[in-house]
């Protein structure tokens, strides 16, 4: 058992927002139980072509429960990525919509059989089940927002375990709570609210609608969604269709994570849900610590705005200081977290899934900040985001903050020049905050290259799509 603690409750766990379909925690148990069951009594691997549906929630619940292997695989991939992922880990079953496996069998996946569902279908695949899967991994969970990665974070039981048990502690999760889904069920912090509601015994409204849509409103009010979570793109958004203005008499908590939330932004929203007798928690994590690394106590906002917060429970934190840096007060350096939910390692095909834990608990982030006197974490970049211009080292994450005060906006490193893309603007307006940059940070201001888009691009779970961004540097 990793996430069912109620099995035999009659209250709600899932509630599909687009058929009004309820399955109590007792329902999902027993449904559960019958998909383990098609999967066969040997261990084996599943790959779960994910939607924020109940069809999708039962066999991933289904798969872990019963001691199986379940890939997450974004539902909005196309069929040639989806099957160059099949076919380099090789797993025995495939479940997704209807048609699925006709349309990998036409792109070479050996499809053996395929059982009709209700809301999907079931597809066994010609591979050899008898893949060499460690007795601890359950879950694999993709690294990138990005469609058709190969690589993949394995996850134990006991981290999926751990992290959801954490995020209910601090979030404080009842089962009278009720979330919504407005991330993917592919991505770890949208996984992370299933999950840790699942294991609260609370439940969650499934949808595939975006805030965007007013069936997604709909569904919130008609079943009294209590909390919602979203990444900083998801608050974007908000504001644009006016959230704080919404007749929401059930919202109790905002959560933030999957990046820096402006500080703008993250201070009216905490004010907002101050104001109306609710949480707004800012949260920092990585698909490879499962999901939470940090949080911020509510309590704690505004005096710690920018922070990422304090470990969750049963994690800690601590700074690899950079001995190139020089000292300085407080220390700054790698974002080390160590805790029961640090995954088991990488994985990029069906050889990786034998392996042991590689990591044994810790993680070295890649981030880079410090800790205050209150043990608070800030994140001032990441060590991968640190170009260097004519020999000068930039942050590329702190020259973004720095220009995202004026509006939404990408920065990237080309050819000694730091590139600015923002859906703000005209030339005349990007050419003085493009000298400004130059003189705020010390470099010629022939290096910075601000243009305006309409949109930046963003992946599946609502980060920019920095890869995409990049196809725009011309040097």
């Amino acid at each position: 058992m990793t996430v069912l603690r109620h099995d035999t409750s009659n209250e709600p766990a899932l509630i599909e927002g687009d058929t009004g379909l309820i399955l109590s925690h007792r329902d999902l148990a027993d449904q559960g139980r019958a998909w383990s069951a098609r999967l066969g009594r040997s261990r084996t691997l599943l790959f779960l072509v994910c939607r924020n549906d109940v069809f999708s929630a039962v066999a991933y619940v289904g798969a872990i429960e019963g001691g199986h292997v379940v890939a997450l695989v974004d539902g909005h991939a196309s069929t040639a990525s989806i099957a160059g992922i099949v076919t380099a880990y090789r797993p025995a079953w495939i479940a997704g919509a209807i048609g699925l496996g006709a349309e990998l069998a036409a792109n070479s996946v050996p499809v053996t059989s395929i059982e009709v569902l209700d809301g999907g279908e079931l597809v066994e695949t010609g591979y050899n089940s008898a893949n060499d899967l460690h007795p601890d991994l359950a879950v694999l969970l993709a690294t990138s927002g990005t469609t058709g990665s190969r690589k993949f974070v394995r996850l134990s039981a006991r981290n999926i375990h751990s992290n959801a048990r954490s995020i209910a502690e601090f979030l404080g999760l009842t089962p009278d709570e009720r979330a919504i889904t407005c991330l993917p069920f592919h991505y770890s912090f949208g996984l992370s609210v299933v999950n840790s509601h699942l294991l609260a015994g609370a439940s969650v409204v499934l949808t595939t609608a975006s805030v965007l849509e007013e069936r997604f409103w709909r569904a919130f009010q008609d079943y009294g969604c209590s909390s919602l979570a979203g990444v900083p793109f998801t608050f974007q958004v908000l504001e644009r269709v006016g959230f704080r203005t919404m007749d929401l008499p059930s919202l109790r908590t905002l959560q933030q994570a999957g990046g820096a939330l402006d500080r703008g932004l993250a201070e009216l929203y905490t004010g907002y849900m101050a104001g109306r007798g609710g949480q707004m928690f800012v949260m920092y994590g990585q698909t490879e610590a499962t999901a939470r690394i940090a949080y911020v106590p509510p309590d704690r906002m505004p005096a710690k705005l920018g922070s990422a917060g304090i470990a969750i429970p049963g994690g800690h934190l601590r700074i690899d200081a950079d001995p190139d840096v020089g000292p300085s007060e407080p220390a700054t350096g790698e974002i080390v977290y160590e805790g029961p939910n640090v995954m088991m390692g990488y994985g990029s095909g069906a050889d990786d899934l034998g392996r042991p834990d590689e990591l044994h608990g810790v993680l070295r982030t890649g981030d880079i900040g410090y800790l205050d006197e209150d043990g608070f974490l800030f994140i001032v970049g990441r060590s991968k985001r640190i170009a260097k211009v004519f020999g000068l080292r930039l942050n590329l994450d702190e020259v973004e903050t720095r220009l995202r005060q004026s509006g939404p906006a990408a920065v990237m490193a080309g050819q000694d020049a730091i590139w600015g893309f923002c859906e703000f603007g005209t030339d005349e307006t990007l050419a003085a905050v493009a000298s400004e940059l130059a003189r705020d940070f010390r470099i010629h201001h022939s290096t910075v290259r601000l243009k305006r888009v309409e949109m930046l691009p963003t992946t599946s779970a609502g980060k920019i799509d920095y890869q995409q961004v990049e196809r725009w540097i011309v040097d």
